[in-house]
């Protein structure tokens, strides 16, 4: 009974694991599809070193330093274009002889056959190198020496057509790895990524897991190193069978080698095979796509012929996919036409139905908007009516009361005039008859009217000015509680519109009222017919 439930725990685990390693591997992917709709950028960032370097050669005379030049030049071509990385080293090749520097002289050398080694030209690199005597190299470049034919059997050994050959080639590869080990320093990255190798060949797969993943912990924040080693753990991990962690690390390789703008990378193809294996069809085409576009760019003939093997497989069923989609989507579309027509029928009677409501709903509307506007045509009537019963109640009392006091008046001069005639007082009469009282009295009835005036409109001074320009604006003097033209626009706030009424009721002629309107037009800070708007405000 423990020993089900110990292995059922190691199931779920395991599970679990593939589970997490399935949904990295997913993620990655994105990261994959990101980078290389974005590769033209990092391809623009290798260009501007790359001119930068050719600026610095333009303005170098120095051979030595221009060499160096080159070199930096050479290794910015290496990996991105073939044709111009071996026209460099052709050029460092000629400087290399300028200097008479047998030593640049063989560097070169192997430059070129590097890079003919790349481009499929395998012969022509071994004739090369072979021409070179090792034994008049330095040291420091044995590594390079055995490295470049260890590269060139190793390629020879891929393309390879019969087992003779494969097993020939082979053996040469082993060998110069054991030259190379030979001539590099132990426990460094090279001689660790070339002893790793030799444990591949020896089929010690876990000892070169944990080999490389302590060199990956070690050196694989280097961005420069990066593609490198995640190629080398996913070879690893295809050794193995564990096709998920070969899949993951085959995606950061191609990730890395795209940031770093390598035309010449391998993951990117093997991820591609891989995924087309697995299904995902649409990703094993655009990456497939994508490394061909690369390689061809490149000029790296070897890769492209090798994506030419896998291409026509991709595309045939990237096609058959498209094929197998057109027609799913055909019958979805047939499908949805009948659906739609339908749709289209219920629209047509919902619609009808909801015209008539619609219909209805707007009569319904405007009546609600025709009452809204009587309540405001009503209101607005109520307020005016409200406004001018609060002027006639005022005005009414102040009439009686004037009335009244011309009354008193006119009896206290028909006593007094009476008195005068009784007493034969003769000249005093006609002194009463004839001086004149209404200066007098129309001064008074002025000071009244302005009084009950101010008392409806306490602000109407104010309101009045605020419509006139700062410069002319009418402050009455002290003895006056209205200046003659405020008292023609009180009149006309009052409704009084008439200029011939105006005139009568000030006792003024027609033309001074006239020439009192146009005065104060000339002062207005805003319109005539938003001056006519704001005076019926006023007070409001």
């Amino acid at each position: 009974m423990n020993k089900s439930i110990y292995y059922l725990i190691i199931l779920l685990l395991q599970g679990t694991l593939a589970f997490a390693t399935q949904k990295q591997s997913d993620s990655l992917l994105l990261v994959l599809d990101k980078t290389i709709k974005e590769k033209s950028l990092y391809a623009e960032k290798r260009e501007y070193r790359i001119d930068s370097l050719r600026t610095l050669l333009n303005e170098e005379d120095n051979l030595e330093k221009r060499f160096h030049i080159y070199q930096k030049l050479y290794k910015e071509y290496r990996h991105y274009n073939m044709n111009l990385a071996l026209s460099v080293a052709d050029k460092r090749f000629i400087i290399a002889g300028e200097l008479q520097n047998q030593q640049y002289v063989y560097t070169t050398e192997m430059n070129v056959a590097e890079i003919l080694g790349v481009m499929g030209m395998y012969k022509e690199s071994l004739d090369i190198i072979d021409n070179i005597d090792r034994r008049k190299l330095e040291k420091q470049q044995w590594s390079y020496y055995f490295h470049l034919y260890h590269s060139l059997y190793l390629l020879m050994y891929e393309n390879a057509l019969s087992q003779r050959e494969k097993s020939h080639y082979d053996k040469l590869v082993s060998q110069y790895k054991d030259s190379i080990l030979q001539n590099l320093e132990v426990n460094t990255l090279d001689y660790n990524l070339v002893k790793n190798g030799k444990l591949m060949e020896q089929g010690r797969y876990d000892e070169a897991l944990f080999q490389l993943n302590q060199c990956y912990k070690e050196y694989g924040s280097d961005e420069s190193l990066l593609g490198t080693l995640a190629y080398g753990l996913s070879d690893i991990y295809a050794e193995k069978g564990d096709t998920e962690h070969e899949k993951q690390y085959l995606v950061i390789s191609a990730i890395a080698d795209l940031k770093k703008a390598v035309k010449s990378h391998i993951a990117l193809r093997k991820l591609a095979i891989l995924l087309y294996k697995e299904g995902d069809i649409n990703r094993a085409y655009n990456y497939i796509k994508c490394a061909m576009e690369d390689a061809a760019f490149c000029g790296a003939r070897f890769r492209v012929l090798e994506i030419s093997e896998t291409l026509p497989i991709i595309t045939a069923a990237y096609d058959k996919k498209i094929k197998q989609e057109k027609e799913k989507l055909l019958k979805y579309l047939i499908l949805i036409s009948v659906l739609s027509f339908v749709l289209i029928v219920s629209i047509v009677f919902i619609w009808r139905q909801l015209k008539k409501l619609s219909s209805a709903k707007k009569s319904i509307k405007n009546m609600y908007e025709n009452m809204k506007l009587m309540n405001g045509d009503l209101d607005e009537l109520n307020k005016k009516l409200s406004e001018s019963n609060h002027v006639k109640e005022e005005y009414i009392g102040s009439v009686f009361n004037l009335c009244s006091t011309y009354i008193d008046k006119m009896e206290s001069y028909r006593v007094n005039l009476n008195r005068n005639l009784v007493a034969n007082r003769i000249e005093e009469a006609r002194n009463m008859t004839g001086s004149t009282l209404i200066p007098d009295e129309l001064k008074e009835f002025f000071s009244l009217f302005d009084a009950i005036f101010l008392n409806i409109y306490p602000n109407f001074i104010d309101e009045f000015n605020s419509l006139l320009k700062e410069e002319e604006k009418i402050i009455p003097k002290a003895d006056d509680i209205l200046t003659p033209e405020l008292r023609v626009f009180a009149l006309i706030r009052l409704g009084i519109a008439d200029s011939s009424k105006i005139a009568s009721f000030l006792h003024y002629s027609p033309q001074t009222v006239y020439n009192y309107k146009l005065k104060i037009r000339n002062k207005l800070l805003v319109s005539k017919d938003e001056f006519s708007i704001a005076m019926q405000q006023i007070g409001k």
